[in-house]
């Protein structure tokens, strides 16, 4: 399995284990070390946010369970059920179109030594949904907000990642259709763990996304 393309100049001590490629980044001056930074929404981009999430996480008193449907004109729906009939009485809630930036994820690190930065992950452009999604012009004009993932000692940390391929390049081209490039499979991971290893050689997973 290999290393995703868009790490592949920063990545060293490379593992391939079954579907699992794992490696360590190292920024093109040599240093190891790394402060981590993550995307957040601000108070507005939350404000604009509610009324998706309130609809999509909508429950009532006695509510079993729910259903997300989309119809032919894309409208989406979320029907909460009062009892365990599927048939049976329930609720319609309609689903308001998110907004551009609600599911946008960034991982970015600084280099401690030279402060220069790399994108880790970038939920539009990375993985197999983000190469093979299409990205609104909001979202690709949408510049994320960030803050640094703190730590008690504020010591900047190595930094781990393991990834998933599914399937070799052959099988990928076989099973999606896609005839793509090399460097582009790499880039179609379908998940993606990021660690952090401090002085004290302890390991802690700080993101971890589904990307397929």
């Amino acid at each position: 399995m290999p290393v995703p393309n868009h790490l592949s100049g920063i990545a060293y001590k490379e593992n391939k284990k079954n579907n699992f490629t794992d490696f360590y980044l190292r920024c093109t001056c040599g240093c190891t070390l790394f402060d981590v930074y993550e995307s957040y929404l601000n108070k507005e981009e939350k404000m604009l946010c509610r009324p998706y999430y309130d609809a999509l996480y909508h429950s009532v008193s006695g509510g079993r369970f729910s259903d997300c449907t989309k119809d032919e004109n894309g409208t989406l729906r979320h029907w909460i059920y009062f009892t365990d009939d599927i048939d049976g009485p329930k609720e319609e809630v309609i689903i308001p179109p998110a907004p551009a930036f609600a599911h946008i994820e960034v991982i970015k690190v600084r280099c401690s030594g030279c402060g220069k930065e790399y994108i880790v992950f970038d939920s539009r452009y990375n993985g197999y949904s983000g190469l093979y999604n299409k990205c609104s012009k909001e979202e690709k004009n949408y510049i994320p907000h960030f803050k640094l993932r703190k730590r008690r000692d504020n010591a900047p940390v190595e930094i781990y990642i393991s990834v998933e391929h599914d399937e070799s390049l052959e099988a990928f081209k076989a099973n999606t259709e896609i005839n793509c490039t090399f460097d582009r499979y790499t880039d179609s991971y379908t998940w993606i763990m990021i660690y952090s290893i401090d002085s004290k050689s302890k390991k802690r997973k700080l993101f971890e996304f589904e990307a397929d």
